[in-house]
């Protein structure tokens, strides 16, 4: 990224940075990396955002003071964008299970995905460790709060206490308005929840006995498929059921799934202009909601963020370029994108996103969709 001085301050071309403010993009829908050099792999902590590499960035969340984290996943780091800095909050450049004690003590085991919940607390779930835990971001303190340290992985078809609860690869993370929060696990095709009492029970993706659905049974559209990110939105949980290509909702009393967005089972690039119920998507692994309640998709397998308009059509917003890393600068819909995993809408309404594949994380400012 060319940077040149202006005044007292750094400019970067498509983002604007100044000291103590998080780096934006220039423009009405323009596109700009505001953390990641563009080569996967690892070189320093505590730096400048544009100048620290990344390896395989997922996740994006926001924290309760409007601070954006990003899970650096291959390098074991869940990192906060403070100011123009990248600074390490949680890990240790450590590939093992995560461990109860000082956050920047524990090492993490592939972190899949992140929530920031209503009270402040970030929620973490390990991949290949199989655990659950829990950071107090203000005193830095992890807990681990679900799951065994062990090589084994599983389910379990009946209720179990959450220090007991066997995962498989857990790959969502969710919390509702009760406190409970809400786990997909893409290697049973579950998804789970740990209740208040610290119980893990199944919740949808299940048969009577408590195993996973099986592909050919009657209930198939209560089947899920490599289910990735979670949100719960105004009392409805949501899931991206990649493997089946939809976006849909999950009554967590009965199991009952419901398609909001894509095709069941259909893969494919389709549907633009028209409505978004009948679209076509790629592995989409990451969405989000706005403060209107429309939702913007990161359609992983198309290399694009789709996004559903108020009249209840889809339209590419971001990639309609060549896959690749191009288009920073420019308006968002003409770039290029590689596998963009998960996406958020910050606090002051714009986009940003994991575009994993490139190893950065990218803005969109002021969109107009």
């Amino acid at each position: 990224m060319n940077r040149v001085l202006v005044g007292m301050g750094l400019f970067s071309v498509g983002c604007v940075e100044a000291k103590e403010e998080t780096a934006r993009c220039d423009g009405e829908a323009i596109i700009c990396t505001i953390a990641g050099t563009g080569d996967q792999g690892y070189n320093h902590q505590n730096q400048s955002a544009t100048d620290t590499d990344l390896n395989f960035p997922n996740a994006v969340a926001f924290d309760g003071d409007g601070d954006l984290l990003i899970n650096d996943s291959r390098n074991f780091l869940i990192r906060q964008l403070d100011g123009l800095n990248l600074m390490s909050v949680v890990g240790k450049v450590a590939n093992t299970y995560a461990q109860t004690g000082p956050a920047l003590n524990s090492p993490l085991y592939n972190v899949s995905d992140m929530v920031v919940a209503p009270d402040g607390r970030l929620f973490i779930v390990e991949g290949l460790g199989h655990q659950v835990s829990v950071v107090d971001l203000a005193a830095g303190e992890l807990t681990v709060i679900a799951g065994i340290q062990a090589i084994t992985t599983g389910f379990d078809e009946t209720e179990v206490a959450a220090e007991d609860a066997q995962f498989d690869s857990l790959s969502g993370v969710a919390v509702g308005d009760d406190g409970t929060v809400y786990l997909s696990d893409s290697g049973s095709n579950l998804i789970r929840a740990i209740t208040p009492d610290n119980t893990v029970i199944t919740v949808a993706g299940a048969d009577a006995e408590g195993f996973p659905i099986a592909a050919d049974s009657e209930d198939d559209q209560n089947r899920l498929d490599a289910p990735q990110k979670l949100v719960f939105h105004e009392g409805t949980l949501y899931v991206a059921d990649s493997g089946r290509h939809r976006i849909a909702a999950v009554d967590v009393e009965t199991g009952a799934i419901t398609n909001v967005i894509g095709t069941t089972d259909n893969r494919g690039y389709f549907g633009d202009g028209a409505a978004a119920e009948d679209a076509l998507l790629s592995d989409p692994y990451g969405f989000a909601f706005n403060g209107a309640g429309r939702m913007i998709i990161a359609d992983t397998g198309n290399d694009a963020l789709r996004a559903v308009f108020a009249d209840g059509t889809i339209d590419t917003v971001a990639g309609r370029g060549a896959t690749g890393f191009a288009g920073d600068t420019e308006t968002s819909e003409g770039a290029s994108l590689h596998g963009p995993m998960d996406i958020e809408y910050a606090p002051d309404g714009d986009v940003v996103f994991a575009d994993t594949e490139n190893a950065v994380v990218r803005r969109i400012d002021q969109p107009t969709w």
